[in-house]
């Protein structure tokens, strides 16, 4: 909790950074740089991890090295479809040329530090993986804080992307070193199982379409905001999303370390299932309560402290995104209750119901209540995702009888195939 609290005090500092020292056009550019970021990850993981996570937990070390070089060999000719796609996409000015070397490299370093976590996290690494996490998005905050505050002329986005990277590359190192006890050495004579990695991808398929629903919600509202309202708007929007994302990001951390113990428990029987997502769910309204309170209560003479008046006029737009941030760390109690269930097409399907409400009511409202209107639109998303999510979860949690679903089943057959 220390080591995530200290890496959200980061998030918060580098939005108080940009805010003040860069125009709220450049925030709002900023923003728009962050959301293709996001995507590229999606593009560059395809969701892998979400196949790998239920392998790693019941694998031998011998078997788990395998697994994590197989996802290397996908991730590498992902990469290297990517950077074609964004050569081109710089070409055609739809990406600042004077980024692109920035932004594949913050792209292959944050996909690359992000999965090492997962890894740690499932591997029961809990405390190297915020270690790691700390290093990743956090530390470097700090010290770019420190230097813009001494050096004016560091005061650009670009040098926040260097410095990104670097925080992104420590991680990696870092996360190397905690794994070290694994026997790599077994990959001397191993190549890549390219039938596993298909099987794998076929698993992964709806997540997919589930990540792509999620990265929605999280991020094209902005993309509406800078077409039907502006660049200058969607600065002080990107200002707050940042700041939620982070405490999201909080939220997520602590939904991580019941992952293993969910699935372990859908494993066990009914009552172990049952018993470890009530306790998931008390958790996460405390939390999620907790954090949605303090942020509420300190937002507004935070902005004071720091002069920020153009974001401190558009405070109220802040309060209306709270309940969608609240909603979305609840959802995660439903959604890993159905993952660990290997409910695939209900996660599926509540997640694109949820993307379909953020286009349609962006689309609807963001021209007429402008950033309101976005801040709206998440909140309903958000609803619509943690009541679907949370009827069908109900529903399954009260009727499961120890007995793996067909799906179980089907995946069991995949890992003792592979193993």
């Amino acid at each position: 909790m220390v080591l995530r609290g200290a890496t959200l005090a980061s998030r918060f500092l580098l939005s108080i950074l940009l805010a003040r020292m860069l125009s709220p056009s450049d925030m709002g550019e900023y923003g728009l740089i962050t959301a293709m970021l996001a995507f590229g990850l999606f593009v560059l993981g395809l969701e892998f991890y979400s196949y790998t996570l239920r392998e790693l937990v019941p694998a031998s070390p011998a078997k788990r090295v395998q697994i994590i070089a197989d996802q290397i060999v996908l991730a590498s000719a992902s990469f290297a479809v990517i950077s074609i796609v964004a050569v081109v996409a710089a070409l055609m000015g739809l990406l600042p040329k004077k980024i692109l070397f920035l932004f594949l490299l913050v792209l292959v370093t944050e996909n690359a530090s992000l999965e090492a976590m997962r890894i740690l996290i499932i591997t029961s690494r809990v405390v190297h993986a915020y270690i790691a996490g700390f290093l990743r998005g956090g530390i470097w905050v700090f010290a770019l804080g420190l230097l813009m505050y001494l050096e004016p002329s560091t005061r650009s986005l670009e040098m926040v992307l260097i410095w990104w990277a670097g925080g992104g590359l420590l991680a990696v190192v870092y996360s190397a070193l905690c794994l070290l006890d694994l026997p790599w050495r077994n990959l001397r004579c191993y190549r890549p199982d390219l039938g596993w990695i298909q099987a794998g991808l076929r698993t992964a398929r709806p997540f997919m379409l589930t990540a792509v629903s999620a990265l929605m919600l999280s991020y094209i509202d902005r993309f509406f905001i800078d077409g039907f309202v502006g660049r200058h708007e969607l600065g002080i929007y990107t200002f707050y999303s940042t700041i939620l994302i982070g405490i999201l990001s909080l939220g997520t951390s602590i939904s991580h370390q019941f992952l293993p113990r969910i699935i372990s428990g859908h494993a066990v029987g009914a009552d172990a299932y049952r018993r470890i997502v009530v306790l998931f769910l008390v958790s996460m309204l405390i939390v999620a309560g907790g954090l949605v309170v303090v942020a509420g209560l300190t937002m507004g003479p935070l902005l004071r402290l720091f002069g920020l008046r153009d974001y401190a006029e558009f405070i109220g737009v802040f309060y209306l995104m709270l309940p969608g941030l609240f909603l979305r760390m609840l959802a995660d109690v439903p959604s890993y209750a159905l993952y660990a269930a290997h409910s695939d097409k209900v996660l599926l399907l509540c997640n694109i119901s949820a993307a379909a409400v953020t286009v349609v009511s962006n689309i609807v409202l963001v021209p007429i209540f402008g950033l309101a209107g976005a801040a709206l639109s998440g909140a309903f998303a958000s609803a619509i995702l943690f009541l679907s999510l949370g009827v069908v979860a109900r529903d399954r949690t009260r009727n499961y009888s120890g007995r793996p679903t067909e799906t179980a089943a089907i995946s069991n057959d995949t890992h003792a195939r592979y193993n």
